[in-house]
């Protein structure tokens, strides 16, 4: 996951030397594309829930068949994903950004959504992976993806090496083909190496109804809760874009470094999600709960330095996206300095929302998960910040802090569900 976060932060840090346009566009526009596949990756992601039980019971047929139930899934995500392009570039079109930053977003959102399927199948087929705990592997295949990324990103994005110089579509055009890297490793692994033969991998390639619809059952709810949690955050970042140029440059660039928390504690969650699955399935509860605690200690440990580093540090961050010499640099840099302490404050939220939110989860209970997750976004990140940007017409800052209230609501339920144990007594794999 922290591979994910370079790819991110040079793909943004890149496109902010080309244009401030382009970066102004890159964040809206990205955060667009993964709300439209928000969904899918979370339910096909699920897939790994399912393999860890299996793992666990020594059922490895029934792990190979979730597999390939997580992968049907993912392929049909894909075209869903491709047809919805149009229904993007109108959603971009009906904000009323300046019209070079929209068209901008529009090229943007139109590549990377029409090629989203790849990070909705690599989700699927890495869950073979680490839903067995061989987590390396996916870091691996993460690490090649996103090298290939950020090299096609200095070549594509400035013309460099014989390239023509595409701005903010070479961009895009570097993310797809490093996925597709990420997608030719796994698909390797399965076929060619070892799995092939001790896991049957192309002798169970089949539609097996009892795994799919259980998969649908916990995966829906699942992937449907990511998708408000990704949705709530899109419309905020198109929202502050209304406010004025500016104000949205400096949320995007705050917004382009909050992740180098938020997906490394998401890399975690997934680890504390297969390790929780793993002991339900083997109704160790009291493990499960043991799995959280040292969770807690090490992603409190790494939010809370990135969070004073955040808080102390914000002018290297800020040149970072700001070089010397960058037209308005100096109004930029004045709205984005009293952003970076509310990140600060916002990673820590976040941290407890992703551990506790992901075990439950990883329970099954992720109904629970997509109740919040609605709620909090459709009645109160939503509405609040529609509010403050359209009626009070409030500065950014405002509109942060109404964010960082949000994470820390959202992390509190999360964290007062898990105390509750309900989540204890939940079947995944079994009626």
């Amino acid at each position: 996951m922290a591979a994910q976060v370079v790819m991110q932060f040079a793909d943004r840090m890149f496109l902010s030397w080309y244009s401030p346009q382009a970066l102004g566009a890159c964040v809206p526009g990205g955060m667009l594309a993964m709300t439209f596949a928000a969904m899918f990756m979370g339910l096909a992601g699920y897939t790994s829930v399912f393999i860890s039980q299996f793992d666990a019971k020594k059922k490895k047929a029934s792990v190979t068949l979730s597999l390939w139930q997580g992968v049907f899934l993912a392929l049909l995500s894909a075209l869903i994903l491709a047809a919805l392009t149009p229904l993007g570039n109108a959603i971009i079109h009906g904000f009323a950004h300046a019209a070079p930053v929209r068209a901008l977003e529009r090229e943007y959102f139109t590549i990377l959504n029409l090629f989203g399927g790849l990070a909705v199948i690599n989700n699927a087929l890495g869950s073979f992976f680490s839903g067995r705990g061989q987590t390396k592997i996916p870091m691996y295949a993460a690490l090649a993806g996103n090298l290939v990324n950020i090299v096609l990103d200095y070549m594509m994005i400035f013309g460099k090496l014989g390239f023509p110089a595409m701005g903010i579509k070479g961009a895009a055009w570097a993310t797809v083909l490093g996925s597709g890297v990420i997608t030719v490793i796994f698909c390797t692994l399965l076929f060619a190496g070892s799995a092939r033969t001790d896991f049957r991998i192309s002798r169970l390639a089949g539609f097996y109804k009892p795994i799919f619809t259980r998969l649908v059952r916990f995966g829906l709810p699942n992937g449907f809760g990511f998708l408000m949690d990704v949705i709530s955050f899109t419309l905020f970042t198109f929202m502050v874009g209304n406010i004025d140029t500016v104000s949205l440059q400096a949320s995007n660039i705050v917004m382009s470094m909050q992740p180098v928390v938020f997906t490394v504690i998401m890399g975690l969650g997934v680890g504390i999600q297969i390790l929780v699955s793993k002991y339900q399935g083997l109704k160790r509860s009291d493990v499960s709960v043991q799995v959280v605690k040292n969770a807690c200690k090490i992603g409190y440990a790494y939010a809370g330095s990135i969070a004073l580093l955040f808080f102390f540090g914000a002018p290297l961050f800020l040149h970072l996206f700001i070089p010397s010499g960058t037209p308005g640099g100096a109004e930029i840099a004045t709205r984005t300095w009293p952003l970076m302490k509310l990140v600060s404050l916002f990673v820590l939220g976040d941290a407890t929302y992703l551990i506790f939110g992901e075990a439950i989860r990883g329970a099954g209970d992720t109904k629970y998960y997509m109740h919040v997750m609605m709620g909090c976004a459709w009645l109160l990140l939503i509405p609040g910040t529609w509010l403050l940007v359209y009626k009070l017409q409030a500065p950014v800052v405002w509109v942060w802090s109404w964010l960082t209230f949000y994470a820390w609501l959202t992390a509190v339920f999360m964290l007062a569900r898990f105390l509750r144990g309900k989540w204890k007594t939940i079947q995944v794999t079994s009626a």
